[in-house]
């Protein structure tokens, strides 16, 4: 690298050395539009065509033509290559994403992709994924400017905003709708459980809990516990996300002691249930939901048909925060919800009406002050007043979907299961109870995927259904229709950007003579002769420009000084030259 200066007088150059020079790197950011259009022009945007005639719009720098083809890939968990242009088969990628950057909800297993992020990592079984290669369009995805929009029918409008933390956010989600989060002490939903579809002899013990509370929710006989799709939707109806199936195993909490209500707290359970046209178990005249007041006793080793086994007895305790039990189809009033209260003095209890069976319903159980009342799809259904001054503390532990023992064991489909240490308004129930199709405010959540800045990768995985198709057409299969069933958006790419600050040494005794032609006799370029003022003593020439070269004096920058600068013979001088590429 070499520099020159022009000034007055002189134009001079000089070789830098090395040391001369400091490379400071910031960022800057390019912007990005895409779109499924089936337009193949678009005034004064350079149109960039991806697989199934998507195309992909860039604002900025056209030159890059040159990255025409399959620059963005579009692919579903649902379904398998298609296309044969498709470049990633959907599936592949689908369990590259689940295995490499989410986790089996473990709560010790972190994903390194996420540091310093305030996301929320979860992975579901149906989804869509959009992978922008970023040796293409940059170094990675600024936060906070990923934005899709997706047109269609009614249900599938929606505008989909990167929140600059890693979670993909559905904007026309009503927030006023998620129930205060850190009353939640226990959310259990089973979408994680997606991956042990038909794996009975591969399934992990443990529950993932989504609450702010940590809860160490483990499965007790979990080959008799089963999964498959679960909360039906409403126009159009669908099934959303993943239930548990009760057939002989239960869940055990161990973390006991979060939900050891008094007499004087209110308290809520909130959860899905479809129960079967028979229970299989008719020894008793209930089956367990949920269980605070028995304590399982080891009765010791038995032997049964050729192995020892461990075997429970139970026993009931006198004081319970509460009991939730369904009667069995034996009982005189079958099919109804019992939920229950006792101090061992005075003990308030509430029955529904009687469910359906192979029916979806969501179930309330709360107490509020001395009343106790359940709620049937957002309504209420029954209560009573009932006020108990005694402790209704125990130390036993919880169990969902049995009592710890063989004893009235559960058999049928839960799912969406929350507990909060307060009582519930009439809005926020209807709210738990709605699984529309087009919002699913069951679900409680407005994050609807995640994006991973560095690697270009957008995954959008929900358990609604409305999002499982969101880049892929009304129906997943690239039917777009122009736009009609389509998407478009746009994002910034960064792009790191390197400062140079440049020292240029000036010696005394360098640079203090001239070859501008006006300073020569005659003006006249040829002669050597200056004129005589040139000559004086205390004549200086002035520099104006500077000139950055390279090795092959292939002129690279100009710097314009703001006002002629004196060159002095008397003193070393240095001027700094800061610029940027």
């Amino acid at each position: 690298m070499s520099f020159q200066f022009q000034n007055t007088i002189s134009l001079i150059h000089k070789k830098l050395k090395k040391g001369d020079y400091e490379v400071k790197p910031f960022k800057a950011y390019k912007k990005w539009e895409f779109a499924s259009d089936d337009s193949s022009t678009r005034a004064g945007v350079s149109t960039y065509y991806g697989n199934y005639d998507i195309k992909i719009y860039r604002s900025l720098y056209p030159e890059n033509e040159k990255y025409f083809g399959n620059v963005v890939n579009l692919s579903s968990s649902l379904y398998e290559r298609s296309f044969t242009t498709q470049s990633l088969d959907p599936k592949l990628l689908w369990y590259y994403l689940d295995h490499n950057y989410y986790t089996n909800h473990y709560p010790e297993k972190i994903p390194t992709s996420f540091e310093n992020l305030l996301v929320n990592p979860e992975h579901f079984e149906s989804g869509s994924v959009f992978l922008i290669p970023q040796d293409v369009f940059g170094e990675g995805i600024k936060p906070g400017s990923f934005v899709l929009n997706h047109s269609g029918s009614s249900e599938f409008t929606y505008t989909l905003q990167d929140d600059g933390k890693g979670n993909i956010v559905d904007t026309d989600y009503d927030t006023s709708k998620i129930i205060d989060r850190g009353r939640l002490i226990m959310y259990v939903g089973f979408n994680e459980k997606y991956r042990e579809y038909g794996f009975r002899n591969k399934q992990t013990d443990f529950v993932y809990d989504g609450a702010s509370v940590y809860n160490d929710i483990r499965m007790q006989s979990p080959k008799l516990i089963s999964f498959e799709s679960g909360i039906p939707t409403t126009t159009p109806v669908s099934s959303s996300g993943t239930c548990a199936v009760f057939g002989g195993g239960y869940l055990k909490v161990n973390t006991k002691n979060n939900f050891n209500f008094n007499h004087s707290n209110n308290f809520s359970i909130s959860f899905w249930i479809k129960i079967p046209t028979t229970q299989t178990n008719l020894g008793y005249d209930y089956n367990v939901l949920f269980d605070k007041k028995t304590m399982r006793l080891n009765s010791g080793v038995v032997s049964r048909t050729g192995y020892a086994v461990n075997e429970y007895q139970k026993t009931p305790a006198t004081a319970y925060p509460f009991n939730i039990v369904l009667t069995n189809t034996g009982s005189a009033t079958p099919d109804r919800i019992k939920f229950s209260q006792s101090s061992g003095v005075t003990t308030a209890e509430v029955s529904s009406s009687q469910l359906t069976p192979d029916t979806w319903y969501h179930v309330v159980c709360q107490k509020s002050g001395s009343v106790y009342s359940i709620y049937l799809d957002g309504s209420l259904d029954s209560s009573q007043t009932q006020s108990i001054s005694n402790p209704t503390l125990n130390d036993r532990e919880m169990y969902i979907g049995g009592d710890g023992t063989s004893d009235g064991l559960f058999y049928g489909s839960l799912d969406e299961i929350r507990i909060y240490n307060r009582s519930l308004t009439t809005t926020e129930i209807s709210a738990l109870a709605d699984n529309s199709f087009d919002l699913g405010y069951a679900y409680q959540r407005n994050i609807v995927g995640n994006i991973f800045y560095k690697h270009g990768i957008v995954s959008i995985s929900d358990p609604r259904p409305k999002y499982a198709n969101c880049i892929l057409g009304e129906t997943g299969n690239y039917d777009y229709n122009g736009r009609a069933n389509g998407f478009y958006g746009s994002f910034r790419s960064t792009v790191t950007l390197y400062e140079h600050e440049i020292i240029c040494r000036l010696k005394k005794n360098e640079f203090n003579f001239s070859m501008n032609a006006s300073l020569r006799k005659d003006n006249n370029p040829q002669t050597v002769y200056p004129k005589d003022f040139a000559t004086s003593s205390f004549f200086n020439p002035y520099i104006t420009t500077v000139g950055l070269y390279n090795d092959n004096m292939e002129l690279l920058a100009i710097g314009k000084l703001a006002s002629p600068l004196e060159k002095r013979d008397d003193v070393d001088m240095n001027i700094i030259v800061r610029w940027d590429f």
